[in-house]
């Protein structure tokens, strides 16, 4: 496999209910250049989340997400630029992702301190956070999830079960998720329309001598996926651009004459 390449500066963009509506519309300006849309949902548990669909959903049926990234590619990884200020003053292009907090979560005090050790400004989320039904909303508002998307888009989360359980969770306004995996699967296409959760994938690619099961680092840095350098803790953001990462040079590598197609709407957990 490539060795691992040197992290990407890459400015992660907080949205708040003062910006949201600003940076909705940069984003939806993207959507014809960058059409794959990874995500990331971080969310307050105290251990290991349940992979089965069934305790999945209770969970995402009983918390809030804490934090939502959102991170456009193109078919080559390559994320959308922005100009800031560089030494001298002089501007210089930088990636750019987006990380979305809220403001309606409650949680116990370890799950507390977890997070706040991975750097989560919990009293900022509260104050000045998005509500999860406003973003809900905003989705459909400002044209990112709506009809017309449904074949131009590409959805993608690694070990998806939870981050896309959250997403349908806001864009249905915090209605139950749906009892049964076909029914998940089928508000997802609804929704979303192509979905891929990179985890299936990566278990599921014929390598000799290689393991690609396992968790997001682990598989990141097998694959050598360039913002793998970045060390542990991580919050949404920078989970949500590696998890782009990995489906793009999965993708890329393996995919050349066999059409990764064949696992699109398959969830880690589910299927």
């Amino acid at each position: 496999m490539p060795a691992t390449q040197p992290a990407r500066e890459v400015l992660i963009r907080r949205v708040t209910a003062d910006n949201l509506a600003v940076e909705m519309l940069t984003i939806r300006s993207h959507l014809p250049y960058f059409p794959y849309i990874t995500i990331h949902a971080d969310y307050p548990v105290d251990n290991a989340a349940a992979r089965h669909g069934r305790l999945a959903k209770a969970r995402v049926d009983e918390l809030h997400v804490l934090q939502l990234d959102i991170t456009l590619c193109d078919h080559h990884g390559r994320l959308p630029a922005t100009a800031i200020a560089g030494p001298g003053g002089a501007a210089v292009a930088v990636e750019m992702a987006w990380q979305v907090g809220f403001s309606d979560f409650d949680m116990s005090q370890s799950a507390v301190d977890v997070l706040r050790a991975a750097g989560v400004d919990l009293e900022h989320l509260r104050a000045r956070g998005v509500p999860a039904a406003v973003f809900g909303q905003a989705l459909r508002v400002f044209d990112i999830v709506s009809a017309a998307n449904l074949g131009r888009l590409t959805w993608v989360a690694f070990g998806g079960l939870y981050d896309f359980g959250f997403l349908l969770k806001m864009l249905d306004g915090g209605r139950p998720l749906p009892e049964t995996a076909e029914g998940f699967a089928s508000r997802l296409r609804a929704h979303l329309g192509v979905v891929y959760d990179a985890k299936y994938v990566a278990a599921r690619l014929p390598m000799d001598g290689v393991e690609l099961r396992g968790g997001l680092v682990r598989v990141a840095r097998v694959l050598g996926a360039p913002a793998a350098a970045v060390e542990e803790p991580r919050q949404a953001g920078e989970k949500s651009l590696v998890a782009s990462q990995v489906f793009t040079r999965m993708t890329g590598l393996f995919f050349a004459y066999h059409d990764v197609a064949v696992h699109a709407g398959k969830i880690d957990g589910l299927q």
